[in-house]
């Protein structure tokens, strides 16, 4: 199975998820998190992040293009961001910065690249492709090897094709006719010429002297 995954929104997923992430860190020594330093830019930035993906979420559904509210979502939970990185709260004020802070900086320029890529003309796509299961076939798997491709069970076995004997005419034999009678020659045979006989003379018939 084959997915696709834009690379823009999935930056910016990611630097969304980054920045809920960050809120429950340190951000300034000695262990305040952004809970505990801020008052209400804690929370903006939670709204921020959870308002990115669920426009994400929507986005992918409907297989649109990102739409401009979320483009002005992510740029401003980019400016609280570095705002307060660079600016620190009065309840932080002169305190070092702690990992909290740096994973939210990093998070929001992820997904400030990400939401550039995904709104530019110029589109790009990561293809994930799944393991495909193989299925096994009995009559394939004895033939492995062979060249032959496989063949599905499930098929009807293929008609024969050669030829069923045809039945041969048995020559018809020459009509001789009847055979001759006994005492007859053959009728189609040249018969020899015999002499002819003479008649006796019958009574009144007068004899020349």
């Amino acid at each position: 199975m084959r997915h696709k995954i834009d690379l823009g929104s999935g930056l910016v997923a990611l630097g969304a998820l980054g920045v809920l992430v960050s809120l429950f860190l340190d951000w300034y020594a000695p262990h305040l998190t952004a809970f505990d330093a801020f008052e209400v830019v804690d929370w903006a930035l939670a709204a921020l992040a959870v308002v990115t993906l669920a426009g994400l979420s929507l986005a992918a559904r409907d297989a649109v293009a990102v739409p401009p509210w979320l483009v002005v979502a992510v740029l401003a939970a980019a400016v609280l961001v570095a705002a307060q990185v660079i600016d620190p709260p009065p309840a932080a004020h002169g305190a070092g910065r702690e990992s909290g802070a740096w994973l939210a900086l990093g998070s929001a320029a992820l997904m400030t690249v990400g939401v550039a890529l995904a709104t530019s003309s110029i589109s790009v796509t990561v293809d994930v492709r799944g393991r495909e299961r193989r299925r096994r076939v009995p009559a394939a798997d004895r033939r492995e090897g062979a060249g032959a491709p496989p063949r599905d069970p499930a098929a009807a076995p293929p008609r024969s094709t050669a030829a069923r004997p045809e039945s041969t005419p048995k020559p018809r034999e020459p009509d001789l006719g009847s055979p001759p009678r006994p005492g007859q020659g053959d009728p189609n045979r040249t018969q020899p010429l015999r002499p002819l006989e003479p008649r006796p003379p019958g009574p009144g018939t007068e004899t020349s002297g």
